[in-house]
């Protein structure tokens, strides 16, 4: 039996999910082997997968029990790839200011306070400050959000709007998350004084301390913390341009609009509030966001390409299977 019958048309963007994998794990192998990647947490990301999973499945049947989905055996694969693609993603974010050290923050810092005449960050702060508390919860609530989504797009039922988004979301992490990233090598705000010296950002922690935005203090410590100890845990890696956040937040939207178009404003609020955050708690520069946004666009435009392509190659094989035999 071909691989293409159990799957039937989810066969397209699973082929460019295990395609980005097979990349990804190629990268990693290459890194491990002149030690400048650690191992990755592969049970532990799938346990957070299968997680994910199952929570999204119970939603879905309780809330939908008799709508359609995608075949178990696609749902299962996914599962497995999503969990041994995100454990591949961590050690290669480890890797990249060892590959390309962190080049691109004086630039971006100098072009941004041309414009405003003051840091980002500083002018959001004089505007929202009052809300710094949950934008920094929910902003680290960002993993779990955007993980929820993808398996709530993998149970939907096969068609060419699930086949481009869940090519874009592959394509997104190779594309922005590895091969932009260690281009563009950045630390961001929040890390700034500790990596190039300093006291630039001195300001920016201490505003985030009174403001008791402890959610961002306490991860960028931890992943401050993994880089000098060598021992990376599950939060560790730092890669500030493109903003991956924004970029998936992003991909939330085109998402939404494509399949469920009735959520594809609340979408966009998220999107926007996920940038906006990034910005004021330090993350990002506000180029992170941009250029985030502008990536994902072009991806989703190159993902439909992708789905066209695939899907036709996957309709022509299934005719000269249907085909009777030649005289």
């Amino acid at each position: 039996m071909r691989i293409e019958t159990s799957f039937g048309e989810d066969w397209p963007w699973l082929t460019v999910l295990a395609a980005t994998i097979a990349v990804e794990m190629l990268w990693w192998v290459m890194t491990w082997s002149r030690g400048l990647a650690p191992l990755p947490f592969v049970f532990t990301h799938l346990l957070l997968a299968f997680g994910a999973l199952a929570i999204v499945l119970a939603f879905r049947t309780l809330l939908r029990p008799k709508r359609a989905r995608a075949a178990t055996p696609t749902i299962l694969a996914a599962a497995m790839m999503v969990g041994i693609g995100a454990s591949l993603f961590l050690p290669l974010k480890v890797a990249i200011p060892l590959q390309v050290p962190f080049w691109l923050d004086s630039p971006l810092m100098a072009a941004e306070h041309w414009p405003f005449g003051a840091d980002p960050w500083f002018l959001l702060d004089r505007l929202l400050g009052w809300a710094a508390v949950p934008i920094d919860r929910l902003y680290g609530l960002w993993l779990p959000v955007q993980l929820l989504v993808l398996f709530a797009v993998i149970l939907e039922p096969p068609s060419l709007a699930k086949s481009r988004a869940l090519i874009a979301y592959s394509l997104a992490w190779l594309l922005l998350g590895v091969g932009a990233a260690t281009l563009f090598s950045s630390a961001g705000p929040l890390f700034f004084d500790r990596v190039f010296g300093g006291d630039q950002f001195a300001v920016l922690r201490e505003t985030l301390a009174a403001r008791d935005a402890w959610v961002a203090l306490a991860e960028s410590d931890r992943m401050w913390a993994a880089i000098g100890s060598g021992r990376p845990s599950l939060v560790a890696g730092i890669s500030a341009f493109p903003s991956m956040h924004v970029a998936i937040s992003v991909w939330i939207y085109l998402a939404a609009r494509a399949l469920v178009p009735r959520l594809a404003l609340f979408a966009l609020a998220y999107a926007i509030f996920i940038w906006i955050g990034s910005v004021q708690l330090g993350w990002h520069y506000a180029a992170d966001g941009l250029a985030g946004t502008v990536g994902m666009i072009a991806i989703w435009s190159l993902s439909r390409r992708c789905t066209t392509a695939l899907s036709k190659g996957l309709r022509s094989r299934g005719r000269r299977d249907r085909a009777p035999a030649g005289r």
